[in-house]
């Protein structure tokens, strides 16, 4: 994690709380590696995880989950259907 976005996301978590979305693997062509993270606010996001509609839709379900939740691994397979052109299968914590 570089010094750039430990110092945003410590100034994000004192506007609210945020949840994690990270990399969990990633099997064939996916946008990050495994370990890859982005802090979802409510109105912000810190750090990406490859961007397009991976990264929209995880937005999405994290903005969900803000209001209490527990974590959960989903799988996104990364054609046509989501979008996405990488070919692989990228699961996200």
């Amino acid at each position: 994690m570089s010094n750039h976005h430990v110092h945003q996301l410590m100034h994000a978590l004192k506007q609210g709380p945020a949840v994690l979305v990270s990399v969990d693997s990633v099997q064939g062509s996916g946008p990050r590696e495994v370990g890859a993270w982005m802090a979802v606010l409510a109105d912000q996001v810190v750090n990406t995880i490859g961007g397009g509609n991976l990264e929209f839709q995880a937005i999405d379900e994290a903005r969900q989950m803000l209001g209490g939740g527990d974590a959960i691994t989903r799988r996104y397979a990364l054609g046509p259907s989501l979008g996405q052109c990488c070919g692989g299968v990228v699961h996200l914590r």
